[in-house]
């Protein structure tokens, strides 16, 4: 059985952060930091806003893009290192949020890579056919545990939050491995 998105929303906070920011703190300039990264701006949560917040806006975000119904939702996973708390978890908040309330919840923590495994978690389980439309997020709100005196990272980091739908599909294949004949 295979597994497609079909749908992805996306949300950011208001507040942009350009590299001007990192210029009056740090020892570093705007130029420095492009050549390196390529960044010139990200952006930051205001102090009362966090991951969950995010998600449920990338939600939304999805929702009124694709004109998708999310109550028949059956699972959540959300990819973060920056959840609101310990408990209830991020993906809890969510399902209570978004009022899909027989969905399971879960997060998964693995930095960089939490969004990709959080899809190839959604893909196992609609194969295996345990659940048919899986809400996944990859979101953090890295500003709020950033070290700002560390100028090899901080000024990487930012905050926001992607949503996508993962469901069963005949014709996609979801992280399929595409190989090429040599001759």
């Amino acid at each position: 059985m295979n597994a497609t998105i079909n749908s992805i929303g996306i949300y950011h906070p208001a507040q942009k952060v350009y590299n001007t920011y990192f210029e009056e703190r740090l020892e570093t300039s705007d130029k420095w930091i492009k050549e390196r990264t390529g960044i010139e701006s990200r952006f930051f949560a205001s102090s009362d806003e966090y991951t969950s917040d995010m998600c449920v806006q990338a939600a939304i975000n999805l929702s009124d893009n694709y004109n998708k119904d999310l109550s028949d939702v059956d699972f959540i996973i959300v990819a973060t290192t920056t959840p609101d708390q310990i408990v209830p978890n991020v993906a809890s908040q969510i399902q209570t949020r978004l009022k899909i309330p027989h969905a399971g919840a879960i997060d998964i923590s693995c930095a960089c890579a939490g969004f990709c495994n959080g899809l190839i978690l959604a893909k196992g389980l609609v194969a295996a056919g345990t659940h048919k439309k899986i809400l996944v997020f990859g979101a953090d709100t890295l500003s709020k545990v950033t070290d700002f005196a560390d100028r090899t990272t901080c000024i990487l980091f930012g905050d926001a939050a992607g949503a996508v739908i993962v469901e069963r599909s005949e014709e996609n294949c979801l992280l399929e491995i595409n190989s090429i004949s040599q001759k």
